[in-house]
């Protein structure tokens, strides 16, 4: 590698310079470069983190006692890396993770945003979340979307907590300035019928007959049910090779493309013993358990996971992914593979 140059440091200008280039809001770029831009190789702030449903749990339940609904809006635990600045709520740097909880009988009021949404159902039966006007009933594993700028609700006509993983992607919102919400009136009444891409999209390969060029709804499904992609990986598993991965990708039926335009939603079976080392990559990944026990190791930091459980992987981290039970284990895996292919920035480390 050729020689790296010292750059200046902004306190070795004069004082006089510093202070006229701080009142026409100036600064000498070359004493922040190597700060923003390290040689080499990527310098992550962010820090790879787990977080064990178990040990939180109870804290979201007092929630519940200490927060009534119209004060909280939405009754959320936010998941916070211990590497960025709190005050931005992310988890990883472009991707935030927060435990939401409803109780029965009650409605999180009705308002739409900038900033695209996902739901994981984690615990409980009988909430629902609207789109729209459209109820989409939820039940545990399912991914619920709530896409940008579109009315959504939630609410709980059953008994005991439902808890569900919120997945945005704000931390990429905000920095740009375009973070911003509005909220709506109840409504008074949903459209009960079995939701519309259940529906449309109940057949693999098939999808609404259009004329040519007539273009399909940018978010044709907004929820996609966890036993079947469940089914889906483990009629996968019995087909393929032993040393191939079982890992699918929640995809626009119309495009092919991801279910949110910024994050990637994939679903993984790691097989009884299973160890799968994942590619050195720019993305951030987000490891959600579904069933089953693993050991994932970050890097030099090792997790030991069970259900509900999640952990977080920066840029460009060794990843291994371990089943350590009996039984088949199941993962959602979140990241921002979308964001950085559209950009150009991603890419594989040898």
């Amino acid at each position: 590698m050729a020689e790296v140059a010292t750059l200046q440091r902004a306190d070795e200008l004069p004082l006089d310079y510093r202070s006229g280039l701080d009142a026409q809001n100036l600064l000498p770029a070359w004493t922040l470069l190597r700060a923003l831009m390290p040689v080499g190789a990527a310098a992550p702030v962010a820090q790879p983190a787990q977080w064990s449903y178990a040990k939180l749990r109870p804290y979201l339940m007092r929630a519940a006692e200490l927060v009534p609904m119209e004060k909280a809006e939405r009754r959320v635990l936010g998941y916070v890396n211990p590497g960025l600045d709190r005050a931005r709520l992310s988890t990883l740097p472009s991707i935030f993770f927060g435990l939401q909880l409803i109780m029965p009988g009650e409605r999180a009021p009705n308002h739409k945003h900038i900033p695209a949404a996902a739901r994981i159902i984690i615990e409980g039966e009988g909430a629902y979340t609207t789109v729209d006007g459209e109820k989409l009933h939820m039940e545990e594993g399912d991914v619920v979307l709530t896409p940008p700028l579109h009315w959504h609700d939630h609410g709980h006509e059953g008994k005991g907590p439902v808890v569900w993983m919120d997945v945005l992607d704000h931390p990429l919102a905000v920095p740009m300035d375009i973070s911003y919400v509005v909220p709506g009136k109840m409504a008074d009444g949903y459209n009960e019928q079995p939701d519309a891409g259940d529906t449309w999209y109940s057949c693999p390969g098939l999808v609404p007959y259009r004329a040519p060029g007539a273009r399909g709804p940018d978010y044709p499904m907004r929820r996609f049910r966890w036993q079947r992609v469940k089914q889906a990986l483990i009629a996968s598993s019995e087909v393929a090779s032993r040393d191939e991965s079982v890992h699918m990708r929640y995809c626009n039926p119309e495009t092919g493309e991801s279910i949110m335009k910024t994050l990637d939603f994939s679903a993984r079976m790691l097989r009884p013993g299973e160890s799968v080392a994942l590619k050195r990559a720019s993305i951030n990944r987000v490891f959600q358990i579904m069933e089953g026990n693993a050991d994932i190791r970050v890097n030099e930091a090792a997790y030991g996971c069970g259900k509900n459980d999640t952990v977080a992987a920066p840029t460009y981290s060794a990843i291994t992914l371990q089943n350590t039970s009996s039984s088949p284990c199941f993962i959602i895996q979140v990241d921002d593979l979308p964001t950085q292919t559209k950009l150009g920035f991603y890419e594989e480390l040898a």
